[in-house]
């Protein structure tokens, strides 16, 4: 008799757990279905800068986007973006920094300014850095 206690109370168990297992993947996959965003090809933008692009124009308008040479304080290339240390959050212009036609740009910090521009970034952010440099050396 106790045995048949024992596996009664274990296939109820198992029987819970299938349950709970099947609530656990339908919650879960409408919750999914929430956060999952389909674009039409209207809402795609297709951003990028062609080969011939001036890239000491292009960090012209970063540098100035980002508040002016003064408020970086350090620019460096990550994969397609460039990080951007900056001094003054407020002094960020992220209409200025579109204008320069690149893909996004990410404020992760208030010291911190991410611009995701492809794979010219190793290029663009090392011509941010010469005219750093220069800013500096005038000054």
């Amino acid at each position: 008799m106790d045995q048949n206690v024992l596996y009664l109370l274990l296939f109820a168990a198992l029987i819970l757990v299938v349950i709970g297992y099947v609530l656990y993947r339908k919650h879960k996959v409408k919750n999914a279905d929430k956060l999952q965003k389909t674009f039409t090809e209207d809402e795609k933008i297709h951003l990028s800068l062609d080969k011939k692009a001036d890239f000491n124009h292009i960090a012209e308008l970063l540098l100035e986007g980002l508040g002016g040479a003064k408020n970086v304080s350090s620019v460096m290339a990550d994969g397609q973006r460039i990080k951007a240390a900056i001094v003054a959050y407020e002094a960020v212009d992220e209409a200025k920094l579109k204008s320069a036609h690149i893909g996004g740009v990410l404020r992760p910090q208030k010291t911190m300014v991410h611009l995701i521009i492809g794979s010219e970034a190793a290029d663009i952010a090392e011509t941010m850095n010469r005219k750093l440099r220069d800013e500096t050396d005038r000054s």
